[in-house]
Order: structure tokens, then sequence, then C-alpha cells
């Protein structure tokens, strides 16, 4: 699986530092920020944007996103930001579980993201499709009223995913760029305009996970030095996960009893159609938690949910997806 990091929150333990706050520009409209409160360097920003017209294709190491922050903070006399080699317990009150710290940087926010070509033009029914579905521990879609972005788990403090289209997305910057009366060139208007028909072209879909402070520290993530990016997989399926049950819903009712017995979620065709039944009456408006007990409802939500129909969720023919082909960039 192809992913490349987006934005970095970093913490740092230093001794004595009089700066406050200050913005580093670079070109292109890009910027990181430095904070310090006297003991601690916090940088925020996104490194693979730093000094680059795009970031179409971001960094592919944490390394690589530390060199840049490191190359800013060396600017202004700041201590770079070191991989951890131990870790310690922090004293904690009694009663309290003991906290760990290491002696590197801490990694408090970090995204990550990946690219999907799904066809010219199929943008928005690739992501309304998306958005009928539920995503891992019960996190509910939000699709924006545009089509073209979803996300799930926006106000979560552990993670928050995200599909987009990457055209429109750079469409919107364009404009912003447009009506800047200094600061952008012609030729990097011109490049821009080059991108976007690139992504229109391919169809292009960006993937993003935003895993915040408390799953890092759940997972014991935070610490640099001590963690590849082969750690981070296991927490960035849950897209994949979802496309590989998003099925086409122009099949007709007795081709869903049969995806029921072929994908394992039933082991006889009289246990499927008896699904199917329940799945007409959802598709027909029926609230099913009214209808089934709660074992039951979740019994053939499972069911239906590996073939790719969610009927915890009203059912709304405009997001059901056609079929795509799907090519990871």
């Amino acid at each position: 699986q192809r992913l490349s990091l987006k934005k970095w929150h970093w913490l740092l333990d230093i001794g004595e530092c009089r700066t406050s706050q200050l913005n580093s520009g670079g070109s292109y409209s890009t910027k990181l920020t430095i904070r310090c409160n006297g003991n601690r360097v916090r940088v925020e920003g996104n490194p693979s944007r730093w000094q680059r017209m795009d970031n179409l294709f971001g960094l592919n190491t944490l390394d690589d996103c530390v060199d840049i922050y490191n190359h800013v903070l060396a600017r202004y006399d700041l201590p770079a930001f070191t991989k951890n080699t131990r870790l310690f317990h922090r004293q904690t009150p009694d009663g309290k579980s003991s906290s760990l710290f290491g002696d590197g940087a801490e990694i408090t926010l970090i995204d990550w993201t990946q690219n999907h070509m799904v066809g010219q033009g199929k943008e928005a029914s690739f992501i309304r499709g998306m958005s009928s579905m539920q995503i891992g521990r019960g996190r509910e879609p939000k699709l924006y009223p545009n089509g073209m972005t979803c996300n799930w788990g926006e106000a979560s403090e552990w993670a928050m995913t995200k599909l987009y289209c990457k055209a429109f997305e750079l469409k919107k910057h364009l404009k912003k760029n447009k009506r800047k009366k200094d600061g952008t060139t012609l030729e990097q208007l011109h490049y821009v305009e080059q991108l976007i028909a690139y992504c229109e072209e391919q169809g292009v879909v960006r993937e993003e996970h935003s895993l915040r402070q408390k799953l890092l520290k759940r997972h014991n993530l935070q610490f640099y030095g001590l963690v590849t990016e082969q750690d981070f997989h296991a927490h960035l399926t849950d897209i994949e996960n979802a496309m590989k049950t998003l099925h086409a819903t122009h099949d007709t009712h007795q081709s869903i009893a049969h995806q029921l017995v072929e994908a394992g979620a039933v082991d006889t065709l009289r246990k499927a159609n008896a699904t199917l039944s329940y799945f007409t009456m959802w598709q027909h408006g029926s609230d099913l938690r009214e209808i089934l007990n709660r074992s039951q409802f979740f019994e053939h939500k499972a069911r239906l949910k590996q073939i790719g129909i969610d009927i915890s969720r009203p059912f709304d023919v405009s997001r059901m997806c056609p079929t795509l082909k799907r090519s990871e960039m």
C-alpha cells in the first residue's frame, strides 16, 4: 500500500527558549508554525507542501518529514527533532495509570494520504457510493452538499478519515491564487492548471487519514524513532475494507442472495433469502430496528455489510455506487 505523509504536529522538550511563536513561510504559499512556551518546541504544518508547488505525491517516510522540520528549526537556532532511544514511566498521582515519555520528539498528529484513480468524471459517483457506508467502529459518513467530499469522524479526538475529489480542491485553491495581487506567477498558475487537467483525466480521489493524539498514545505510535511507517498501516485500512465490500446495486434481488452465500456471510441460500426479504423492506423505507429485535437486526446488518450494504442508514438511491474500476497511484 502506497501512502504518503501530509501533515504533522510535533513536540520537543528543550531547556530554555524565549520565542513564543513564529511563522516560517516558504515558496508557493506554504507555511509552518513554530511555537515555544519556554521548555517545549512545537511545529505545526504540512512538510509535504514545503517549497513545493503541490503535494499530489507527498513524502513517503517519517525521516523525510523530520528533515524538513529540522531544516526550518535550524534557521532560528532551535534544537532539531531527534529520535527516541529510550522510554520512561512518568510519575503520576496515586490511583492514576502511569504514562510513558521518551528522550526524543513526540508526534501529536499525523496525516496519511493515498490517491485513487476512478476514471474521468466518476469521482462524485465514487465518493457518493462510499458515503453509504459506515467505517471502522460505527463511524458515520458525512457527505458534503457539493458531493465532492465525504468524511468519517470529523469531530473525533481519535481519527478522521476523508475522501475528496483532488481536481475540485485544486480548482478552489486556483481561484484564490488568481485573486492574489502578488505572490503567484503565471508559471505557477499554468502548472496548477496542468495538474488539474491531469487529475480530471485520471479521476483522482484523495484518501486521507488523520491520526490524532488519543489514538497515537493508545497504541504508542507517538515516539519518533521507535516506530516505523508499517506500524501505522493497521489504522489505515478502513476505506480499503469498505471498498472491497462495495458492490454494484443494480443487481437483482436474487443475485444479492447469491452474493451473500458467495461472500461467506451465510452458509445456506435459505438464510440468504431471509436476509434478502429484510433488505427489500429496508429498500422500501422500513426502519428495521422497529421490526427486528436487537440481535436479529445486527445479525442481518453484519451479513449485508459484507456485500457493501448498510441497513443501519436510511435507503438513499442517490448514494448507490456504480461499479467503477479503481487503480492506486
